[in-house]
């Protein structure tokens, strides 16, 4: 087999790649070609096991196991180009995420005989864009709780209420106006940076009359 190429990967840190291995599978005999890489990526050494279409297809996760059938089965009869996102379970057991991207080659007739392809291990790609997003998710959830709770405090002094109804006020108003409980709390302490508060409560008001009316909001 070829070399394996060099995969970078978004979100990697500066300086790690994603593990890539190719692959070469002989349709008459079922058996495969493994570059180095590929070996690594099933937790093999070279000359450990005899790679062959039956174990690609045992590695697979039972739940991709007959879109990578059906893959094969494609290139085989059609050939041309396919890629799967899909998983494989290594030999220790171990679940890798990774794209395979094939294409079928034929001989000197035209007849397909083989397909040769890449796959790239992108498991720790996605487990950090996922931590990325999750921390995402955790700050916006405390700024608009720390909007909110200042919204709150604004509703209360302004109408002599307290927390528990002033919540209630704001829940109300997003439902009547289909917005955001956290988007109405940024417009009102925007408002009240501004000396807008009563302006901008009575435009909610007729929002929510409207609504109960049935007269289309703006």
């Amino acid at each position: 087999m070829s070399e394996d190429r060099v995969s970078y990967g978004f979100p990697l840190p500066e300086g790690e790649v994603c593990p890539t291995g190719s692959f070469l599978l002989s349709l008459e005999t079922g058996r495969s070609e493994w570059s180095d890489g590929l070996y690594r990526m099933h937790r093999y050494t070279r000359g450990e096991i005899v790679p062959t279409r039956d174990l690609v297809l045992a590695h697979m996760h039972a739940e991709d196991r007959d879109a990578a059938r059906q893959l094969i089965e494609t290139l085989a009869r059609d050939g041309g180009q396919a890629s799967n996102f899909h998983r494989i379970i290594d030999s220790t057991g171990r679940e890798h995420r990774v794209l395979t991207v094939a294409e079928a080659d034929r001989d000197e007739t035209g007849k397909i005989t083989a397909i040769h392809g890449l796959t790239v291990d992108l498991t720790r790609s996605i487990a950090i864009e996922s931590g990325h997003a999750a921390a995402s998710a955790l700050v916006n959830a405390y700024a608009s709780r720390s909007v909110i709770k200042q919204a709150k405090g604004i509703l209360m002094g302004y109408f002599n209420i307290g927390p528990t109804e002033a919540f209630d006020r704001l829940a109300a108003y997003s439902q009547n106006t289909n917005v955001k409980a956290s988007a109405l709390a940024t417009q009102l302490v925007a408002a009240a940076e501004t000396g807008r508060v009563k302006e901008l409560l009575g435009a909610w008001a007729k929002r929510t009359s409207r609504q109960h009316n049935g007269t289309p909001t703006q």
